[in-house]
């Protein structure tokens, strides 16, 4: 009995002992300094991952809820429309522009970030700067009027 009891608690220390956890990322703002808002309404968890070819680009749109995303492979480049850029490689996380229109791609080849939301529901995670509701939601940080920019 003594030696399954010793036995099985040596198993069970090896596996505890084996357990990694590395900080990712611990932020109460955006890339670019922005402050972090949760939406109201009932809450909402979304994840994917996003693939990108070298050189192609995620035109540009906005995030009404706090959007975090970790870069699996390769590199990406963001930028706002006012011009602030972040550049970020595989094993970086980052929290992502709060309703600002910004735009990113992939560098030197291939990229994929996982994506999280912290949405609610009924409330779009994303919204591209063409899209009806941008202009309720999304702002752009260069100074322009973004209903003149979508009304045409």
């Amino acid at each position: 009995m003594n030696i399954k009891i010793s036995l099985g608690l040596a198993i069970s220390l090896f596996c505890v002992q084996q357990l990694f956890a590395e900080d990712l990322l611990q932020t109460e703002h955006s890339w670019d300094g922005g402050e972090i808002a949760y939406p109201s309404g009932p809450a909402q968890i979304t994840s994917f991952i996003l693939a990108l070819k070298e050189g192609q680009k995620v035109g540009f749109h906005c995030h009404p809820v706090p959007t975090m995303g970790y870069v699996l492979k390769g590199q990406i480049a963001v930028e706002t429309m006012g011009g602030k850029k972040v550049a970020l490689k595989q094993g970086e996380a980052v929290v992502e522009v709060m309703r600002t229109l910004h735009q990113g791609h992939a560098l030197g080849g291939d990229a994929e970030i996982l994506v999280f939301y912290a949405g609610a529901t009924d409330m779009p995670n994303t919204l591209m700067a063409t899209d009806e509701g941008a202009k309720t939601y999304c702002r752009d940080d260069s100074g322009s009027d973004l209903e003149a920019k979508h009304t045409d």
